[in-house]
C-alpha cells in the first residue's frame, strides 16, 4: 500500500496543543485564586467567572487537539497500520485532501471518518448514541464527543465531489462511497439499519477485500487522482 500524508498539519497541530494546555491550567488556577479572594472581596467574583469561562474553552480545544494530534495511535496510524498488507494498488491520503482520509482502491475512492470512542456505541440508522458510563463522565475533558458521524461522512463525501468536479472531467470521477471507521480497542458496536457502512478496525480489511473485486479504475484516472489528492506531501510505501 502506499500513504501520502501531510506531516506539517500533524507537526503543527500537535505544537499549538502542547502551548494551549499551559494556558488552560493558568486560567483555571487563576479563577479559583480569584474565587477564594471574592468570598471577602466580591470584585473578584466577575475575574472568576472570566477566568474559569476561559478555563474551559481552553480546556475543550486543548482535549481536542490531543486527541486528534498528539495521543498515539494517530488516526493517519491506525489506518496505515492496518491497510499495510494491501497492495500498491491501494492508497490512502491523510490530510492531504479536503477530508483528513480518503482511501483510493482499484475500483472507487472512500471518505473516511474516524472516530475513537470506547464503550458501546449503538448505531440506529442515522442515530449514534453512546451508553452512559461513570467513567466517561470523570474524563469529560479527556474525552472526545461522539458528534454525529452519519451527517459528518457524509458531508465530507459531499466535499470530495466537489473538490473532484471542479479539478476533473466527469468521466474522470471515480465511485465514491463513505466509511465510519471505530478504531478504538474497547469499543463495542451495536449496528442496526446504517445506510452508510460502520465498522470496527478489525472489520476493515474483510470488508474491503469482499467490495474490491473488479478494477473500475483506469490506470490514467488512478495517476491522475493520486496526483490531485496527494500533492506534494510525503509518500510511504508500506
Amino acid at each position: 500500500m502506499r500513504v501520502h500524508t501531510n506531516t506539517e498539519i500533524i507537526q503543527s497541530r500537535a505544537k499549538w496543543a502542547r502551548r494551549i494546555a499551559p494556558l488552560t491550567m493558568l486560567f483555571l488556577i487563576g479563577g479559583l485564586i480569584t474565587n477564594f479572594m471574592s468570598m471577602s472581596q466580591p470584585q473578584y467574583f466577575q475575574p472568576t467567572l472570566i477566568l474559569l469561562a476561559l478555563g474551559f474553552v481552553f480546556a475543550t480545544i486543548s482535549s481536542h487537539l490531543v486527541n486528534r494530534w498528539v495521543r498515539e495511535p494517530r488516526a493517519d496510524q491506525v489506518l496505515t497500520t492496518t491497510l499495510k498488507k494491501f497492495g500498491n494498488d491501494f492508497v490512502l491520503f491523510n490530510y492531504t485532501a479536503p477530508l483528513p482520509h480518503v482511501l483510493l482502491t482499484p475500483s472507487r475512492l472512500y471518505a473516511i471518518v474516524v472516530k475513537n470512542q470506547d464503550g458501546q456505541v449503538i448505531v440506529n440508522g442515522r442515530r449514534y448514541s453512546r451508553k452512559f458510563t461513570w467513567n466517561r463522565f470523570f474524563r469529560f475533558f479527556a474525552d472526545e464527543g461522539l458528534g454525529s458521524p452519519a451527517a459528518e461522512a457524509e458531508n465530507r463525501l459531499d466535499k470530495l465531489e466537489k473538490f473532484l468536479r471542479k479539478n476533473l472531467a466527469e468521466d474522470e470521477i471515480p465511485e465514491l462511497k463513505p466509511l465510519i471507521i471505530f478504531t478504538h480497542k474497547n469499543v463495542e458496536l451495536i449496528v442496526n439499519n446504517s445506510d452508510i457502512p460502520v465498522m470496527r478496525t478489525n472489520e476493515l480489511k474483510a470488508y474491503l477485500r469482499e467490495q474490491e473485486k473488479s478494477r473500475a479504475i483506469s490506470a490514467t484516472q488512478r495517476q491522475k487522482l493520486i496526483q490531485l489528492l496527494g500533492g506534494q506531501w510525503e509518500e510511504v510505501k508500506e
